[in-house]
């Protein structure tokens, strides 16, 4: 005797692929902590590593009058610097995060101890607001960018003022050191230009870049040769060693980018651009091609976002008070090997790894053996084991095809019932399946017809269905209002569908014009 075979569930070609390997990964950073500052949140800076007597990886944000220092995950509060008079801009930490820097409306940079939170200097040449400040790479110098044009380097040994670069002529915004050379530092001012300073070539700018806008920010590559600068709705990217030549002018976001992450954000361990813009996105781009290849969407304007030295903490400043922190489920950076680990135990002042004795107290103990392969001269018996039928599959065995059908729409899976209509339709039965029903029993088919006539996959099969049934029960139109209104609905799904293919018709012919 032939046995029946399970029904194969019906398999369409899958869909355009809308999220790649790129869009999960950052994707992981699921975890938010969200923080209300007192006001916009206005820098957002992580520390290095960390050592002995730092904070390790803090994060400092910048809001109103005062900078707090968070854990990485922002989850935790570490201490709160609010000793300024006026608003601070631009709070920094040392790498060894020892040390914050932070600049002000009154035109004073400040160096705090973080340990202590005791002001260790005070910079007060500036005549105007500090809106940027940054640490050099040897630790031992501050550089500062005032709306009074002026770019300054800080001795933090002495507290003086070592240099003064002049050259722009409006607001200085923006500021950051080569990742190559302590001696050059790149600015961007709302004179619409980048000047690159070099202390070798005393203290006018080597090279003026023209970006097009007000420049909010301005970051280096990791290599040192690309230099990139956001302002308006513009990302420049710059050759610096070939001259200043303008490699390619990016242009993702609706409304002004307001900032390129940190100081980190283009650091060798991070793995992709990262901009923000007031209109509430923040954009990964590639580092090689310069493609947009994730987008995140924030509550509200962004204007400082952050990644954490290990890539594992996304932190985003917003206009509307509010500190996100994003983190990654999975850190990317972890050292915990998968899989089972066996027992820890202490012997002689360090950590060792024992095999733990199997029982009935874990879960392996029960499925022992099932993986363990037979022997090449082994006997093998094969255990017949009992096929389980779904409803639709019983009904067809038995050619009830009427009833397999409305199992089928009983489990409510678009792809089983069109796997019963195509099987019942070769077996000739399609006819049958659909005759002699009253309205109740009716109105679930009509009801399918109405939801997916529309979608391209399964027009062709439930216009034929359709088809079907006018030609059934057209006789009997107006006997139910039940019926009479489902065949009203398809009727006007079906001329929405064909008004908006028509629609499409003419845009396409528009857009082949242009």
């Amino acid at each position: 005797l032939g046995e029946y075979r399970k029904l194969p569930i019906k398999r369409y070609a899958a869909r355009a692929k809308r999220e790649t390997g790129e869009g999960r990964y950052w994707r992981e950073y699921k975890s938010t902590a969200l923080s209300e500052q007192v006001n916009a949140v206005t820098s957002v800076s992580y520390g290095g590593a960390g050592s002995s007597g730092g904070e390790r990886g803090a994060l400092a944000a910048t809001s109103g009058a005062r900078v707090t220092l968070y854990a990485p995950s922002g989850a935790r509060k570490l201490r709160t610097f609010a000793r300024f008079k006026d608003v601070a801009y631009s709070g920094v930490l040392r790498d060894d995060g020892k040390a914050l820097a932070v600049g002000g409306q009154a035109g004073v940079v400040q160096l705090f101890d973080c340990g202590s939170r005791a002001v260790l200097r005070k910079f007060t040449t500036h005549s105007a607001a500090v809106r940027a400040v940054r640490w050099s790479a040897d630790k031992l110098h501050l550089g500062s960018a005032s709306d009074d044009a002026t770019v300054r380097i800080w001795d933090i040994s002495t507290g003086n003022c070592v240099r003064r670069h002049d050259g722009h002529t409006d607001y200085v915004r923006a500021l950051e050191r080569s990742t190559v050379s302590q001696e050059m530092w790149a600015s961007g001012s709302y004179d619409h230009t980048v000047k690159i300073w070099d202390a070798r070539q005393g203290r006018e700018a080597v090279m003026t870049l023209d970006h097009g806008s007000p420049v909010e920010d301005v970051a280096w590559y990791p290599n040192g040769n690309l230099l990139v600068s956001v302002g308006g709705e513009d990302v420049c990217v710059w050759d610096a060693i070939g001259g200043g030549r303008l490699l390619r002018r990016l242009r993702s976001h609706q409304k002004t980018i307001t900032t390129i992450g940190s100081e980190s954000a283009l650091e060798s361990n991070a793995p992709r651009m990262i901009t923000g813009s007031l209109d509430g996105f923040v954009k990964i781009h590639e580092l090689d091609t310069f493609t947009v290849t994730h987008s995140i969407k924030y509550p509200g304007p962004v204007l400082t976002c952050s990644l954490s030295p290990d890539a594992n903490c996304l932190a985003t400043g917003l206009a509307n008070k509010v500190l996100s922190v994003r983190r990654r489920t999975k850190p990317r950076n972890s050292d915990d090997p998968s899989g089972y680990q066996g027992v820890r135990s202490k012997k002689k002042g360090f950590t060792v790894k024992k095999p733990r004795r199997l029982d009935a107290s874990h879960w392996r103990y029960f499925i022992r053996g099932q993986n363990s392969k037979a022997a090449a001269d082994a006997t093998r018996v094969l255990r017949r084991r009992r096929v389980h039928l779904a409803a639709h599959d019983r009904m067809l065995k038995q050619f009830r095809y009427g009833d397999a059908l409305d199992a089928a729409l009983h489990v409510g899976r678009a792809e089983v019932v069109a796997a019963v209509i195509e099987e019942v339709g070769r077996r000739g039965g399609l006819q049958k399946a659909l005759a002699n029903r009253d309205d109740q029993s009716l109105l679930p088919i009509l009801e399918y017809i109405e939801k997916n006539i529309s979608k391209p996959r399964h027009t062709a099969q439930m216009v034929n269905i359709a088809n079907r049934i006018v030609d059934l029960y057209g006789g009997d139109v107006g006997a139910s209002s039940a019926v009479d209104n489902a065949l009203r609905r398809i009727q006007l799904k079906i001329k929405a569908q064909l008004r908006l293919h028509e629609a499409l018709t003419q845009l396409q012919g528009m857009a082949l014009t242009i």
